[in-house]
């Protein structure tokens, strides 16, 4: 019986296209949020997902890995999420809190694009539900 190899690739062979999509979906977070005055009143649920794409410059070929170091780490994403937002204050926009999730992605380096998708699924009572989606793309030439 013939065994496959496995090939371990040195980051000066990988090509500028590598790259790994890491999410979160449908974190539901209860933030003081809105623009209308009875939006001020009491907190209300967002629905929060995020993609975020960054380069992917190792090989995660050794079964035994388990450093976090490599890794874009979702917890750090999800604890921004639920427990710093909400200590924000009010944020009158969904805008707002978007670029706040960006700002805080790409303080990891290796992030290239973050995609932030916030919903109110309150606002028309279940029957429908609004929102917005942002897609940023680190510029050129900034590292952090």
């Amino acid at each position: 019986m013939k065994r496959s190899r496995v090939v371990s690739l040195e980051p000066k062979m990988l090509r500028e296209a590598d790259r790994i999509n890491v999410f979160l979906r449908d974190c539901e977070v209860m933030l003081s949020i809105g623009y209308r005055p009875h939006e001020r009143q009491k907190p209300q649920a967002v629905i929060v997902g995020v993609e975020v794409e960054a380069a992917l410059p190792h090989r995660y070929q050794d079964l035994g890995e388990n450093s976090l170091d490599r890794v874009i780490d979702y917890s750090r994403l999800f604890h921004f999420i639920t427990d710093d937002l909400p200590r924000m204050g009010h944020i009158a926009l969904l805008e707002t809190v978007a670029e706040q999730i960006v700002r805080f992605c790409f303080e990891d380096c290796r992030v290239h694009k973050v995609k932030v998708r916030l919903e109110k699924p309150e606002i028309y009572k279940g029957r429908a539900r609004v929102g917005i989606e942002i897609t940023r793309t680190r510029p050129a030439g900034i590292t952090s």
